[in-house]
């Protein structure tokens, strides 16, 4: 159930991003884009990816110059840790997304109901795919939604983001509860029962770029956006700006993180080994990454962000800056 509530982030990522691009005019000016939005992606993919690479030649023995470049090399062709796929695919669609915006500003609303349909149909042949019996289910495996799954499925997501976001139209948030509630039990029990019957972890049902999980991730989508509206009040901002400004250099390292552990002897049993750990991972990669980010010459390169957007937001500097503003407003 954890495991099958977890998978909507991925897909939830992509539709705030979705939403945030196609909506926002800077979009079209690719100034932008090439100057401040894939920098902010490309050089902390980079620099990670050093990390990566100088951690997996030293785990393995190998760690030579040749070793680490053909790694850099092979990095250019795809990501060397599994997790840095998110990364590549998110680049790709910053790339495309003027040319998104510029598609979605000439469509009027048929276009936008087109596009929904086009994203729709990517799931529910993916939920199809899932349910039906080997024998029916070839009637409906037809290229045609293979093709419709660009980036495996993902661009239909962002793209469903935006139209989800900009939908003016309010669906009861009971309804949106029941459906995330229903689409998390089918996707538990059916993940257990293909588990069983097949002896080992089935996750057809926890797809996380199409299917149900898409439809569980676009019911919490809508019921943060109807009922999540408020600004925060001052100590909520104070406790998540920091995470969420690291947010991203914590995904880049915690994978790295967590071999490092598993290469120590630190391994997972139960459910709450698997909490203690990942505890042990986020705090770990917190602290680092908020050291890194005080230190002038590597916060954009592990951040993605100015130093003195992390001295605003994020790096022990914005900490500091807190308890002195808050021991001045005590006194």
């Amino acid at each position: 159930v954890s495991t099958s509530l977890a998978f909507t982030a991925v897909p939830l990522f992509f539709m705030m991003s979705g939403y945030l691009l196609m909506t926002s005019r800077k979009t079209a000016d690719i100034s932008v884009l090439l100057r401040h939005r894939l920098p902010r992606l490309v050089l902390p993919l980079a620099g990670w990816t050093v990390v990566a690479v100088l951690w997996q030649m030293f785990l393995a023995h190998t760690l030579t110059p040749g070793a680490i470049w053909a790694q850099l090399v092979t990095a250019l062709h795809g990501p060397v840790m599994v997790h840095f796929w998110y990364l590549y695919t998110l680049i790709a669609l910053y790339a495309l997304s003027p040319i998104l915006y510029g598609g979605i500003q000439v469509l009027g609303k048929s276009g936008r109901v087109y596009l929904f349909v086009l994203a729709a149909a990517v799931s529910a042949h993916t939920i199809l795919m899932t349910v039906l019996p080997d024998g029916a289910a070839q009637y409906v495996d037809l290229d045609i939604f293979d093709k419709l799954k660009i980036f495996g499925g993902h661009m239909a997501t962002f793209v469903l983001g935006y139209l989800l976001g900009s939908c003016e139209k309010k669906i009861p948030n009971w309804l949106l509860a029941l459906g995330a509630v229903v689409s998390l039990a089918v996707i538990s029990v059916g993940t257990w029962v293909l588990t069983v019957r097949t002896g080992e972890f089935n996750q057809n049902f926890q797809n996380q770029s199409s299917g149900f999980e898409i439809v569980l991730a676009a019911c919490i989508f809508l019921l943060c956006k109807q009922t999540c509206n408020r600004p925060p009040r001052a100590w909520v901002k104070a406790v998540t700006e920091p995470v969420v400004a690291l947010s991203m250099a914590i995904y880049l390292m915690h994978n790295i993180f967590l071999s490092m552990l598993y290469s120590a002897g630190v391994s997972v049993h139960s459910f709450g080994s698997t909490v203690g750990v990942t505890l042990l991972v986020f705090a770990a990669c917190f602290v680092v990454t908020k050291t890194v980010a005080t230190v002038r010459p590597l916060c954009y390169l592990a951040t993605g962000k100015t130093y003195a957007e992390a001295c605003r937001s994020c790096n022990w500097v914005a900490t500091f800056r807190r308890l002195r503003g808050y021991s001045t407003e005590k006194k």
